[in-house]
């Protein structure tokens, strides 16, 4: 019988010696900017498995190109929004809005290499993102899963809080959108230097803005921002680029046509420019250019000389507009011979 006590209140002791505090969760937290816990397989069981008297949020995602997983990086900065969030009106990661305080936390664990985390293992995982929700007690075994929307931004971010405060009775759990700055700035410094040229030089502002190839360049620019998906960036929040294996910098997103990284719009902008002022000079500079040597003996070769330039701008660029396509869509079936082909 004496036996029997002690053994209990040695697993009491035991237990509450290994329990993870609320405080070391916080200290865990404060350690990233996003206020996320870091999963690793040395941590898990410990976060995970033992007890505490706080709930976990764990994501379980991967950002490795490899994966390819589009979702992933699209949940990831919306996983983020959501942590800075609640760690705005909860310092401390504790909420005394319901009828019993309750503590919330945020992890993740993240396949970014070959090598796959113990946590995909320890819960089976198939296929990613995961978002699992552990309540207070400490058994790693029992959580609930909560179901990712199928469409990206706020309304998703506003889904996990739905189901988050509904599983936890937290009800003070607030978004914070934050603000862009950059659009604000340059939209208030271009109306303040519009404002201050039409005060100023009438006369000359209304002259430039009646310019039609000034307005040719703007609409150019704009469809070429367009076409490159800029739109699609600010819906969904895509991050500007991704991290190799070796940790190199990933461009583009492998095997993956209806998302990209911020980067892209960038590269296609810069090519859909080179190719349209190629063609303009294919159009309008060779003509120009004969008419203005026209009678004289570099007419002819000025003339081959700026058409031949030009053709190649048109090819080379175009060229990197198919290898582009070739990276999203592997089975894209024009792909043009690569210039460094002929050298092989």
């Amino acid at each position: 019988m004496q036996y029997q006590v002690l053994l209990s209140l040695w697993s009491l002791v035991a237990g509450l010696c290994m329990a993870i505090t609320n405080d070391n969760l916080l200290q865990r937290s404060r350690k990233s900017s996003d206020n996320i816990i870091e999963l690793t397989d040395g941590n898990y069981q410990r976060i995970l498995g033992t007890g505490r008297n706080a709930w976990i949020m764990v994501f379980l995602t991967s950002s490795s190109p490899q994966i390819g997983c589009a979702t992933c990086i699209e949940a990831a900065d919306e996983y983020k929004l959501l942590a800075k969030s609640w760690f705005k009106d909860h310092p401390e990661g504790v909420s005394t809005a319901g009828e019993e305080e309750a503590s919330l936390f945020f992890a993740i664990s993240d396949l970014k290499d070959s090598k796959i985390p113990e946590t995909f293992s320890f819960y089976g995982l198939e296929h990613v993102p995961k978002f699992f929700l552990f309540g207070p007690g400490g058994n790693i075994r029992e959580y609930e899963t909560i179901e990712l929307m199928s469409g990206g931004g706020m309304e998703r971010v506003l889904g996990l809080v739905s189901d988050i405060k509904k599983s936890t009775n937290i009800p003070d759990f607030n978004i914070y959108q934050p603000m862009n700055w950059s659009l604000i700035s340059i939209v208030a410094f271009t109306t303040f230097c519009i404002s201050y040229m039409f005060k100023r030089h009438y006369e000359l502002t209304t002259k430039i803005l009646s310019m039609r190839p000034l307005w040719a360049l703007v609409w150019t620019f704009f469809t070429i921002l367009m076409l490159g998906g800029y739109m699609f960036n600010l819906i969904r929040g895509s991050q500007l680029a991704g991290v190799g294996e070796n940790g190199d910098l990933v461009y583009f997103l492998p095997n993956q046509s209806s998302s990209q990284f911020r980067i892209e719009t960038q590269i296609t902008g810069v090519i859909y420019s080179g190719l349209a002022a190629a063609v303009v000079g294919l159009v309008l500079a060779v003509p120009k250019l004969k008419s203005y040597y026209k009678g004289t003996s570099k007419s002819t070769i000025v003339e081959v000389g700026s058409s031949v330039v030009f053709a190649i701008m048109v090819y080379a660029f175009f060229a990197g507009l198919t290898s582009i396509y070739e990276i999203k869509q592997p089975g894209y079936p024009y792909p043009l011979t690569k210039v460094s082909s002929l050298f092989k």
